[in-house]
C-alpha cells in the first residue's frame, strides 16, 4: 500500500474517532460541570498535573522511537515494555508517599487520597502505551480507534453516574481509571506484546537515544498544558484554578483533536518518507495549510459566540469564563500548527534541535503566566497564554525555516492566508445573520443553535458541490479522500 493510500485510510479511523471523542467530550464537560463545584475541577487540576507528568517518564519517549525507528525486533519492543513498567512502578511508588507532603504544599487535605489512588494511572499507561504505538507504526488506526472510542465513552458515562451520586471530585477520577484501564486491555489485547525475563539493555539504549528527546519535548508540552495548573494552583484559589482549568480544556479541544488526527497519522508516514526532503515539506506544508483553513474559521465564530459556547458547556454560573476563553481562543489555529511542525522534526530525527525552542518557550510561558496570574487573576493568566503561544509560534517557524531552506512565504504566509481567506468568506454573513435573528428571537443561545446548524449544512454542502471555495488545500484534500478517477 503506497504512503499517500495509509494515509488517507489512517486519516478517515483518525477523523471518525475524533468526532465521536469531541462530541462525547463537549456533553460530558456540559454534564460535569453542572454536577462538580469549582473546587473539585481545581483539585483534579492539580493531581492531574503529578500524573501527567508521571506518564511521560512512564513510557519514556520508547513509543514514539518504535515508530521513528525504520528497522525494529521483538527485542526493541520488550526493551520498550521492560523499561516502561519499571518506571511507571517506580513512579507511582514515589508519587504515593509523597502525596502527604504534596497535599501540605497546596494546601489541599484531599490531594493526599486523591494522588495515591488516581497515580495507578501512570500504572496503566506505562503497560499500554508501548503497544499503541506499535499499532500506529503500522496503520492499524482503526484497531486504535476502536478502543478509544470504547473507553472513552464507558469512562465518562462511570463519571457521569458517579457525580448524579454526589461523589464529586472521585467522579473524576473514576472516569480517568476507567478510561486508561479500557485502553490497556484493549491494546494489549490487540497488539500484545510478550514480557522477557530477559534485559535487553542494547535495544533499550538505542531507543532511548531517541526517547530521550522525546521525554524532554512531552515535559515542555506538560507545562503548556497541565503543568500549568500545577504553579496556577499555588498562586489561584482552587475555585479560580477550576474555572482557569475548564477555560484551557473548552480552548484547546479543537485543536488537540484536529491536530492529534494530523500528527497520529502524519508522524508515522512522514518517517517512512524521512529522507525524502522535499516530499516530506510537501506533506508538511499541505498538513500546515488544511489546519489553517479549518482552524481560523472555527477561531474566529468561537471568539464571537465564546459567551453560548460558556452557557452550553458551563451554565450561568462560569460566566467568569468568556473572557478568558475569548482571548485564548486567538491562538486556536497556531497550536496545531506548532504540532505539525514537531511531527516533522521527530520524523526527520532532529529531535534535540526542537528541545532548545521548546524550553525557551516554556519560560516564557510560565514566567508571564505566573505574573499574570498573581497580579491579574485568570484573565491576566489568559493574556499570558495567548501571548507565549504567538511567541511559540514566531520561533517555530524559524527552526522549520532552517531545516526546509524554504522561504517564510513558503512555511508561514502561503498556508495562513488560506485560513484568513476562508474566514473572511465565513465570518460576514455569520455576522449578519446572528444580528438579523437577533432581532427576531430574543433567546441568544437559540440564535447560536440555528446560526451553528446553517453554517455547519452551508460549509458540507461547499464541501460537496463547490470545494474551490473552501481554498487550495481543503479542496485538494476533498478531492483526494472524496472524488474517484474518471
Amino acid at each position: 500500500m503506497s504512503i499517500i493510500a495509509k494515509l488517507k485510510k489512517a486519516g478517515f479511523w483518525q477523523t471518525a474517532q475524533t468526532v465521536i471523542q469531541v462530541v462525547s467530550q463537549f456533553a460530558y464537560i456540559a454534564i460535569m460541570a453542572r454536577l462538580l463545584s469549582k473546587a473539585d475541577f481545581g483539585l483534579m487540576a492539580i493531581a492531574g498535573g503529578f500524573i501527567g507528568m508521571g506518564t511521560i517518564f512512564s513510557e519514556g519517549g520508547m513509543g514514539a522511537a518504535l515508530i521513528q525507528r525504520k528497522n525494529i525486533t521483538r527485542n526493541h519492543m520488550n526493551a520498550a515494555l521492560q523499561g516502561g513498567i519499571l518506571i511507571g512502578f517506580g513512579i507511582f511508588a514515589i508519587f504515593f508517599f509523597s502525596s502527604k507532603y504534596i497535599a501540605t504544599f497546596f494546601d489541599q487535605p484531599q490531594l493526599e487520597l486523591l494522588i495515591k489512588v488516581i497515580g495507578v494511572n501512570v500504572v496503566l499507561h506505562s503497560v499500554s502505551g508501548i503497544s499503541m504505538m506499535l499499532l500506529q507504526k503500522y496503520f492499524q488506526f482503526h484497531k486504535t480507534a476502536l478502543v478509544t472510542i470504547t473507553s472513552t465513552i464507558i469512562g465518562y458515562i462511570a463519571g457521569i453516574i458517579l457525580g448524579f451520586k454526589g461523589f464529586g471530585v472521585w467522579s473524576l477520577v473514576v472516569a480517568t481509571l476507567t478510561t486508561s484501564l479500557i485502553n490497556t486491555v484493549g491494546f494489549l489485547y490487540l497488539a500484545p506484546v510478550k514480557l522477557s525475563l530477559q534485559v535487553h539493555i542494547k535495544e533499550w539504549k538505542e531507543l532511548f537515544s531517541f526517547g530521550f528527546g522525546i521525554i524532554l519535548l512531552k515535559i515542555a508540552n506538560f507545562f503548556n498544558d497541565r503543568g500549568l495548573n500545577l504553579i496556577l494552583g499555588k498562586i489561584l484559589t482552587a475555585d479560580l484554578l477550576g474555572v482557569f482549568e475548564r477555560t484551557s480544556k473548552i480552548k484547546i479541544v479543537p485543536s488537540r483533536y484536529i491536530g492529534k488526527i494530523l500528527d497520529t497519522i502524519m508522524f508515522p508516514g512522514m518517517s517512512e518518507i524521512q529522507d525524502e526532503h522535499e516530499r516530506l515539506f510537501k506533506i508538511y506544508q499541505h498538513s500546515l495549510g488544511v489546519v489553517n483553513s479549518l482552524l481560523m474559521p472555527v477561531a474566529a465564530y468561537l471568539i464571537f459566540f465564546s459567551k453560548e459556547v460558556v452557557l452550553i458547556l458551563l451554565g450561568t454560573n462560569w460566566l467568569e469564563a468568556v473572557l478568558p476563553l475569548q482571548i485564548m481562543f486567538v491562538v486556536l489555529p497556531f497550536s496545531s500548527s506548532s504540532r505539525m511542525a514537531d511531527s516533522v522534526i521527530r520524523a526527520k530525527g532532529l529531535i534535540y534541535k526542537n528541545v532548545t525552542r521548546k524550553y525557551i518557550y516554556v519560560v516564557v510561558l510560565i514566567t508571564s503566566t505566573s505574573l499574570g496570574a498573581y497580579f491579574y487573576g485568570i484573565v491576566g493568566a489568559a493574556i499570558a497564554v495567548t501571548c507565549s503561544f504567538l511567541f511559540n509560534y514566531i520561533i517555530m517557524l524559524f527552526l522549520v525555516k532552517r531545516i526546509f531552506h524554504k522561504s517564510i512565504k513558503e512555511i508561514f504566509l502561503t498556508p495562513v492566508i488560506s485560513g484568513f481567506k476562508l474566514s473572511g468568506l465565513v465570518l460576514p454573513p455569520i455576522i449578519l445573520f446572528t444580528v438579523i435573528l437577533n432581532n427576531w428571537v430574543h433567546k441568544p443561545l437559540m440564535v447560536f443553535i440555528i446560526i451553528t446548524i446553517i453554517t455547519a449544512l452551508t460549509m458540507v454542502f461547499i464541501a460537496w458541490k463547490k470545494p474551490s471555495l473552501l481554498g487550495t488545500y481543503l479542496n485538494d484534500t476533498i478531492n483526494q479522500l472524496f472524488k474517484k478517477k474518471k
